[in-house]
């Protein structure tokens, strides 16, 4: 059980560095800050604010995107792989409509810049992948 919640920790801290490369470098991608504090004064919301997104975007990686792809195998079959993209900006787009529903404030203007910010932060997550994998076999 600690195993299972400690990869997830680190799962979501390396999901919000993605998340924050993601927002650099892609236009029509934004994390405002929730008006009120979250958590005593507000110094700490900008790193509350990119854990919260990134929890939930590691959430629906594990329990909505493998549904997704079982619906769409067909279309990846065709597509050669290329659907799996649209699926990763899907879960994109459902994290923003989350994360809003939550107060958590991530904008995606349009679907290619969610398209664009999947695809980086696929990559950055890829490039972070070696080191999450020895932190998280860390905790079992």
């Amino acid at each position: 059980m600690l195993g299972s919640a400690w990869r997830f920790a680190v799962r979501t801290l390396a999901g919000a560095a993605a998340l924050w490369v993601v927002i650099l470098l892609v236009d029509g991608i934004s994390l405002s800050l929730p008006t009120t504090p979250i958590y005593g004064t507000g110094e700490y919301d900008q790193v509350l604010t990119f854990l919260g997104v990134a929890a939930i975007i590691v959430i629906l990686n594990s329990t909505v995107k493998p549904v997704l792809k079982l619906l769409g195998l067909p279309l990846t079959i065709v597509t050669l792989g290329l659907f799996s993209l649209v699926i990763n900006a899907v879960i994109f787009l459902l994290a923003e409509a989350i994360s809003n529903a939550l107060g958590l404030g991530l904008s995606i203007e349009t679907f290619s810049a969610a398209f664009i910010g999947a695809i980086v932060m696929a990559i950055v997550n890829w490039i972070l992948g070696p080191i999450t994998g020895i932190l998280g076999a860390r905790g079992d």
